[in-house]
């Protein structure tokens, strides 16, 4: 009987420490993920503000955001790390675009495109992983100048979502793709 009464207040205690240990992993990792989101929203307002970009505080975030999503794929707020970490990465390529660092605009867009894909694959059924297909097309196009695998972005979007409001902007879209500014005048001119 004393046995029997050891071995329930053991494993009760056992239970209870278990449980005590994923609370505190619960609260590391919530800290963890508000520590982020404050890093990404330094970074994005002076993004936003002044029009200047923290590349260290950007790469900073995209680093800890794609990590913690690999680490807590099932974590509420991974999906969001992961999806702003692609957008970071995207907005650190036009930078690098505008300073003619070709070298770290191919670096950034390349990691925009891998995080676009590794969100779609991870969380397809999220609302965002539809617009993985703009963000992939808008990397190609305006940052990689590769029209053609943006149009095969856009054209992915809309055989998949053939129903979505964006559909028909997408299509409007590559009526434009690859066309000059004097040929993207005449075009609007002409619709006017």
């Amino acid at each position: 009987m004393m046995k029997r009464l050891f071995t329930i207040i053991l494993a009760g205690l056992l239970l209870a420490a278990c449980h005590n240990g994923q609370r505190a992993e619960q609260k590391r990792t919530q800290q963890e993920a508000d520590s982020m989101m404050a890093a990404y929203h330094y970074s994005d307002s002076i993004y936003a503000v002044c029009g200047r970009i923290d590349t260290t505080a950007f790469n900073d975030f995209i680093v800890r955001a794609t990590a913690f999503a690999e680490a807590h794929p099932q974590d509420t707020l991974a999906p969001s790390m992961l999806y702003r970490a692609g957008v970071g990465s995207m907005i650190l390529a036009k930078s690098a675009d505008r300073t003619g660092n070709v070298e770290a605009r191919a670096r950034n867009a390349k990691r925009a495109l891998a995080i676009f894909n590794q969100f779609q694959e991870q969380y397809p059924d999220l609302d965002q992983a539809r617009l993985c297909y703009w963000q992939r097309a808008i990397v190609y196009d305006d940052i990689l100048g590769d029209w053609r695998s943006a149009e095969s972005e856009y054209r992915d979007f809309i055989n998949r979502y053939p129903n979505d409001s964006l559909t028909p902007v997408f299509q409007q879209y590559l009526t434009l793709l690859g066309k000059s500014e004097a040929e993207l005048e005449q075009t609007l001119e002409l619709g006017r």
